[in-house]
């Protein structure tokens, strides 16, 4: 795994959550959504063949770029599952859900938590991409935009 879910709540989270609130699908796919595009599929695949040659780029850029991206996508499972639990017996897992917690948080608040969130996120693949950007890696191609004026350009 490219990320472990303690490296995902020590770069992300403020507060210390409980790994199991962070599901491997989720991380999967923060890393196929948003990372995989960014790195290239070829490169991606080299990272993973051989992390260890590697490290400071995983370990510098990639993982706190997956971690936001990760927070991103969990924050509203978290916020309405957990509102009431600091650290969830999976027992009481089906009654976690409480709808009363959306009264909370307005609508307002929300969107912007999870606008700043998504804000962290994209600083961190910005740093990234700055980062492979500078020619240190010799079999990082830069990825071709499919996309021109909005239009998806095929092969």
């Amino acid at each position: 795994m490219l990320i472990s879910k303690s490296d995902i709540v020590s770069l992300a989270y403020i507060t210390n959550i409980d790994d199991n609130l962070i599901k491997d699908e989720v991380i999967d796919s923060a890393i196929h959504t948003y990372l995989v595009p960014i790195l290239t599929q070829s490169f991606y695949d080299e990272i993973m063949h051989d992390p260890n040659s590697y490290t400071e780029l995983i370990n510098t850029y990639i993982k706190p770029c997956v971690a936001f991206y990760v927070k991103y996508l969990l924050y509203s499972q978290q916020l309405f599952e957990t509102a009431h639990y600091s650290s969830p017996d999976p027992l009481k897992a089906p009654n976690l859900f409480d709808p009363s917690v959306s009264s909370l948080i307005s609508f307002d608040v929300h969107r912007t938590i999870l606008k700043n969130i998504l804000t962290l996120a994209r600083q961190k693949e910005q740093i990234l991409i700055n980062h492979l950007n500078q020619g240190l890696y010799s079999l990082y191609i830069k990825p071709v935009n499919n996309r021109i004026n909005g239009f998806l350009i095929s092969n």
